[in-house]
């Protein structure tokens, strides 16, 4: 694949006057060499897959819902401008992914006050530019990336907690590989999105900010923090640990194993909910290495033991 710097509908440079950082970022076998984070975006978030299916799947689940639920929707509910408004086209979802960037940088204590016009010196005009309030919630309450009717029901044996959104993570996974080769050293820890919404997949972990939410085990690059292979856990029901075998264990082999990095000499880092003598002899028969705190209650060898 060849990219033109210059002018490219994959990846999308920023002027000259930005400074470039000192990653180095892969389109299949050629590198690139001057990236920005911007660019990166581009690579991540294809027209094809994210743009242009997640914008039908979009339009097709708002069309199914109002058909459902048309007996049942208030003659004021903002559902009735989703007709008015016309069809959802590819350029007004890349509008939505943009407003949903921004809404991560500049942070506000509700959605609708991004539209907020009674205070001038909170007002953020841009967001009202690209949208009308009405519409945005509009598509973010009809936003989804699968069709519905081809999900397992909760009583399935089959079923998947993670199934609505399981396609984006599949695919950044698949990215974050292809785009760049991490350095030898590794880092692999707990993450927490929170939420206070009732789903199976909500975990307390009292350490953490926001206690309440998904966790994520994410293995990252150690010196920069570059997420290279996250899963999602789902709980004990639905992501069980191998019997005779560590959470911690299992988490770490089995996300090395995701991201194709074993024998192949990285190192990893990790703090004692994952290190055991166990994986550590079983990671160097993988041709890996692991650095980590250890819990004292966990088979050791006398000599570690008795250090004091």
């Amino acid at each position: 694949m060849t990219i033109n710097s210059c002018k490219s509908n994959v990846v999308h440079f920023r002027p000259t006057s930005f400074e470039r950082p000192s990653h180095v970022f892969k389109c299949g076998d050629m590198n690139i060499a001057t990236s920005s984070e911007y660019a990166y975006l581009g690579l991540v978030l294809n027209e094809f897959l994210d743009f242009s299916i997640t914008a039908k799947a979009v339009a097709r689940y708002a069309r199914n819902f109002i058909t459902r639920n048309q007996h049942n929707i208030s003659n004021k509910s903002r559902v009735h401008d989703w007709h008015k408004k016309g069809k959802l086209t590819l350029i007004e979802f890349k509008a939505f992914v943009a407003v949903i960037v921004n809404m991560g940088l500049i942070k506000k204590a509700t959605i609708s006050e991004y539209w907020n016009r009674k205070h001038s010196s909170q007002s953020t005009p841009w967001f009202r530019k690209v949208f009308t309030r009405n519409r945005f919630q509009l598509l973010l309450k009809f936003l989804h990336l699968v069709d519905n009717r081809k999900i397992a029901p909760r009583n399935s044996p089959s079923y998947d907690p993670t199934a609505k959104f399981k396609p984006i993570v599949d695919h950044f996974n698949l990215k974050a590989k292809k785009h760049y080769s991490p350095s030898q050293n590794l880092s692999i820890d707990e993450s927490l999105i929170g939420t206070k919404s009732r789903t199976v997949l909500r975990q307390y972990i009292p350490t953490k900010h926001a206690k309440f939410g998904v966790k994520l085990w994410m293995l990252t690059e150690a010196v920069t923090g570059y997420c290279f292979h996250f899963n999602v856990y789902k709980g004990k029901r639905y992501d069980p640990t191998p019997a005779g075998e560590l959470q911690g264990s299992y988490v770490v082999i089995s996300l090395l194993r995701a991201a194709c990095l074993l024998n192949k000499w990285y190192h990893v880092f990790c703090d004692s909910f994952f290190t055991s003598l166990s994986l550590a002899k079983r990671l160097l028969n993988l041709h890996s290495y692991t650095t980590g705190t250890v819990r004292s209650n966990r088979p050791l060898p006398n000599l570690i033991k008795s250090v004091s």
